[in-house]
């Protein structure tokens, strides 16, 4: 067993074991128990791992929305696995070089439970990260998972803090990416006036209820703020991933987090002329921005150029932070595991990934 370090800003500690677990469909599959950790201030959570696959399979074909591929279970058809009420996604995960690798479409859980075959069917959404699938999927490996969300991590913990510890509800607040949207986030407080009531989540800006799932995309952060006495600890089981994750950037705020269970070494990992960062020897407006937020604290970093010719994120002065750098010297060089962060784009970049960290 290895425990991954804690830190301040979302104490995640990783319990890596390898588990040879059975889900429906009968497959082996490496697990990874992860215990999640918040405080009470408002703190960005990165989630390195995702739900187990229901199934894995090469595609076929495509026919308009309809994608056919060759799950291994075929006892039953594939949409009968389906729990209703839950939201689901195909993830491209090889072959090497595939130009679908890394990406993901949602499924119309709905349309694909009531065929009597295996058939995945899309549908249009913003999540969509390469639009609807078409005839270059064929001979993708997919796998098809359930997404993370607010209420499926948080939801019980936040009605039983509520209930029985005499917590205000509107003290348990959640900000996801939504993509689509004009800002990019959804944020939410919970909404619970009788114990009897069925936990819901209130729109912060427009305090009308939310009805969409505040999905948890993979390479996005949550934006928590755990009521006022402590924070909440929870566990669940998830997945590591080895390939590529795409994580679309729009212009404006990204809520991100780096998608795998290691620190995410800045200039190496991520954050390189690779991802388009570009790198000047003087801060700049133009500048795209990593911002670590915990509680009221707010820092900001830009791309400083190095005489190698690489790229060091420096920390900006607080008050001019277009103009200076911030003294004395400061570098962010490791988000740590499980750390979300808010990179200010400049420019939209529909193609973003992260790719697994390097050796």
């Amino acid at each position: 067993m290895k425990d991954f370090p804690t830190h301040s800003s979302s104490r995640i500690k990783a319990i890596l074991t390898l588990l040879l677990s059975a889900p429906w469909v009968g497959l082996a599959q490496e697990s990874l128990p992860y215990l999640v950790g918040t405080g009470t201030q408002l703190e960005l959570v990165g989630l390195p791992v995702h739900s187990p696959a229901l199934d894995s399979g090469t595609v076929n074909t495509v026919a308009g929305t309809l994608v056919g591929w060759s799950p291994s279970f075929t006892d039953r058809p594939f949409g009968t696995a389906l729990r209703a009420g839950q939201e689901y996604h195909a993830e491209v995960v090889g072959p090497t070089g595939h130009t679908w690798l890394g990406h993901r479409f949602e499924l119309d859980e709905a349309a694909t439970a009531a065929r009597t075959d295996h058939g995945l069917v899309a549908v249009t959404s913003p999540y969509n990260t390469r639009g609807l699938p078409n005839s270059s999927l064929v001979g993708a490996r997919l796998e098809v998972r359930p997404h993370l969300t607010v209420a499926g991590l948080w939801g019980e913990t936040v009605r039983n803090r509520v209930v029985y510890a005499g917590e205000k509800d509107t003290f348990f607040s959640f900000s996801v990416a939504a993509p689509g949207t004009a800002g990019g986030t959804r944020s939410v407080t919970a909404s619970l006036p009788r114990p009897t009531d069925a936990l819901r989540w209130i729109d912060a800006f427009t305090r009308s209820p939310v009805t969409l799932p505040m999905l948890i995309p993979p390479g996005t952060a949550v934006a928590v703020t755990f009521g006022q006495r402590r924070g909440s600890s929870l566990g669940f089981t998830g997945e590591s991933r080895s390939w590529p994750t795409a994580a679309p950037l729009q212009a404006g705020a990204n809520l991100l987090a780096y998608p795998y269970p290691r620190d995410m070494r800045l200039g190496m990992d991520w954050g390189t002329s690779r991802e388009g960062f570009r790198a000047l020897a003087r801060p700049s407006p133009a500048q795209d921005r990593i911002e670590l937020l915990a509680g009221t604290s707010r820092r900001s970093f830009a791309p400083e150029a190095q005489a190698g010719g690489g790229i060091r994120w420096r920390l900006l002065d607080p008050v001019f932070v277009n103009a200076r750098w911030a003294m004395p010297t400061s570098y962010l060089d490791t988000i740590p595991v499980g750390e979300g962060f808010l990179l200010r784009k400049n420019r939209a970049d529909a193609t973003h990934l992260f790719h697994p960290p390097k050796p």
